[in-house]
């Protein structure tokens, strides 16, 4: 189990990691879900080295938690991501009519 909770918030804390960054963040913006997801892969991380895993229940309601946590984090990610992309798609649209017609 202790493995288990080390390799959940490992995972956790890179996944959060990952989406804090500073390129990240000036795209789509800072998710306050991402920061929780780092909170809880450190609690995991912590409390695996501190006996969480002999309190089995707790060390399940972490380990749901924080895969929880991460699959939504990721999937709301996933939609911000994709509402940027549209809107850079229909901004260079935009650009490009308006420079052909300037063209003309």
């Amino acid at each position: 189990m202790g493995v288990l909770l080390i390799l959940v918030g490992l995972l956790a804390c890179a996944s959060g990691g990952l989406k804090m960054r500073g390129r990240v963040q000036e795209m789509v913006g800072r998710s306050p879900i991402a920061l929780g997801e780092i909170a809880v892969g450190a609690v995991a991380l912590v409390g695996s080295s501190l006996g969480l895993s002999s309190v089995r229940p707790l060390a399940w309601t972490v380990v749901v938690l924080a895969i929880g946590l991460t699959l939504v984090s990721t999937w709301m990610h996933a939609r911000l991501v994709s509402r940027y992309v549209k809107r850079r798609e229909a901004s260079e649209g935009m650009r490009l009519k308006a420079f052909l017609r300037s063209r003309e």
